[in-house]
């Protein structure tokens, strides 16, 4: 009952479809604990996420729900560059494919904020796919950030293969907006 529950409680926190997979960790994150947030990291997959190859593979939005805190462009690309390399090389290690040595590289520049969010970028990931066998991976993506309250700050990431212009971008922006602060409750 108790996996049940934690199971409806992250897929309440990201207002995604139901048949997008979910998944939630406390920070520090065990792959990039050099992130310095305290909260909870909520993540959901798009069903056609794992379509390595196609232009819509890779499609998922992530949720940061952390302790209050104001976020600069340099820090979260910062962030983005730790968070990628140490998912890639534990799944390099998880996998036993070979390390590519690649190094992630994040490029943001500033967009529009939308409707109930106080800022926001988008940009690209120049990271590496160690799901399937090391090959280049450029994820474009948009990032939103809000005070929710006066104790927590959530960042919204939406990511994918697709460039921002393509159909999977209707669903991630749908899903943002209908994210609100009150879908989560700290913890």
């Amino acid at each position: 009952m108790t996996a049940f529950l934690a199971a409806l409680a992250v897929a309440a926190a990201i207002a995604a479809p139901d048949d997008w997979r979910s998944e939630s960790f406390k920070f520090p994150l065990i792959f990039a604990p050099t992130i310095p947030y305290e909260g909870t990291e909520y993540v959901r997959f798009a069903p056609y996420w794992a379509e390595d190859n196609a232009e819509r593979g890779f499609t998922y939005v992530i949720l940061w729900d952390l302790k209050r805190r104001t976020l600069e462009p340099a820090e979260l690309e910062r962030g983005l560059n730790v968070y990628f390399d140490g998912l890639m090389e534990q799944v390099t290690r998880a996998r036993k494919i070979e390390d590519t040595g690649a190094v992630t590289s994040t490029a943001l520049h500033p967009l529009a904020a939308p409707e109930g969010w106080q800022e926001a970028l988008s940009g690209r990931v120049y990271t590496w796919n160690a799901f399937v066998k090391g090959e280049p991976l450029v994820l474009n993506l948009e990032i939103a950030h809000r005070p929710c309250g006066a104790d927590r700050t959530q960042v919204f990431f939406a990511f994918s293969r697709a460039e921002r212009a393509q159909p999977p971008w209707k669903d991630l922006r749908a899903i943002r907006s209908a994210t609100t602060c009150a879908t989560v409750t700290s913890g």
